[in-house]
């Protein structure tokens, strides 16, 4: 049976300690020429990779990153996750994933398992992270966590020794609004869900002064409030829509699942869309390419967002040098859920 070489072996033949092996492995720059020649000419010799438990044990690292998210069922944070995990490949890291479903004992579960496996870091991602009041008892499990481990926010930093990044959520409601309102719309609904969160009431805020800033005409009933992320949300905020006196001729779903929810309510009620309401979503997943018609929607470069998220993550210095807060830019994906109107 061929033998599994080690990195003790290597040092042995090598005549070096097995630290200089690591250190010429990690790519450190204080080792003689011709330590590194010999070296370098064993793991050639032998094909030597070293597994990643011999790895972190001479690199005082998991190279594990793990991920907690609010919903592993929301397209969003597939998306996310995806995106993290290819970069931290990239960067020879593996990832792991935690969800909560939302739930504060899950929060607490799934951080404190990630801990026992001492990742090098833990990205957070929805849930209370994202109240827009913060929860005392979340912060706390905040506190001692990073104690030991750097947690990173998917989000708005919610405490010091926390960075965050987030999606810029007011650019997001501005983009979509001022794209209708080029499209001649005047009269515009938002199906919206997550009030107690900070993303939801910063597009809301938004799309208050964008209605005021245009003198737009307004009714108080468009702005209709469902009650979670899913398609069934939008199909319940087209039943209170379709309730007015008088309906928007354009209609923001909170995020893709609610919006692809939109157009199968409103295409079974016989509203034609984009012929008789424009319709746009958030997040721009894999849903907003599989409605009928397809979704414009607010989109995000997850690979950005990603690559954000790690340099905080992996920064080699004191969390303190990262910024407390970083915005990831918006941009609009047109497909044909909208059109232009006199």
């Amino acid at each position: 049976m061929k033998k599994n070489i080690t990195i003790y072996d290597i040092a042995r033949e090598a005549g070096v300690s097995p630290a200089t092996v690591s250190r010429i492995l990690t790519g450190a720059t204080a080792v003689s020429p011709g330590k590194r020649e010999r070296v370098m000419a064993l793991i050639e010799k032998y094909q030597f990779r070293p597994n990643a438990l011999a790895r972190a044990l001479t690199e005082n690292r998991s190279r594990l990153i793990g991920m907690v998210v609010a919903d592993s069922g929301n397209p969003y944070y597939i998306s996310v996750f995806t995106a993290i995990e290819n970069e931290a490949f990239k960067r020879g890291y593996a990832t792991l994933m935690m969800n909560t479903h939302s739930t504060p004992a899950f929060e607490i579960a799934m951080l404190t398992k990630l801990r026992e496996l001492q990742p090098d870091a833990i990205i957070v991602c929805g849930g209370r992270i994202d109240l827009e009041e913060p929860d005392p008892a979340f912060i706390s499990l905040l506190s001692s966590a990073r104690e030991a481990t750097r947690i990173i926010a998917g989000s708005r930093s919610p405490m010091p020794g926390v960075p965050g990044i987030a999606i810029d959520h007011r650019a997001s409601m501005d983009l979509a609004m001022k794209y209708l309102i080029g499209l001649g719309h005047r009269e515009i609904g938002f199906i919206y869900t997550g009030e107690p969160y900070y993303g939801t009431r910063e597009r809301l805020a938004r799309f208050r002064e964008i209605i005021g800033e245009y003198q737009l005409p307004f009714r108080e009933e468009w702005l209709a409030h469902v009650p979670l992320y899913d398609a069934a949300s939008g199909r319940t905020g087209v039943e209170k829509l379709l309730q007015c006196e008088k309906l928007p001729t354009a209609i923001l779903g909170m995020n893709d699942m609610v919006s692809a929810g939109i157009l199968r309510e409103l295409n079974r009620r016989g509203v034609r869309v984009p012929e008789d309401m424009s319709v746009i979503g958030f997040d721009d997943t894999f849903v907003s390419s599989i409605t009928a018609p397809e979704l414009t929607s607010i989109s995000y470069d997850y690979q950005l967002f990603a690559s954000m998220l790690l340099d905080a993550a992996l920064y080699p210095g004191p969390i303190d040098d990262v910024p407390l807060n970083q915005l990831v830019p918006v941009f609009i994906t047109e497909r044909s859920s909208c059109r232009r109107i006199s």
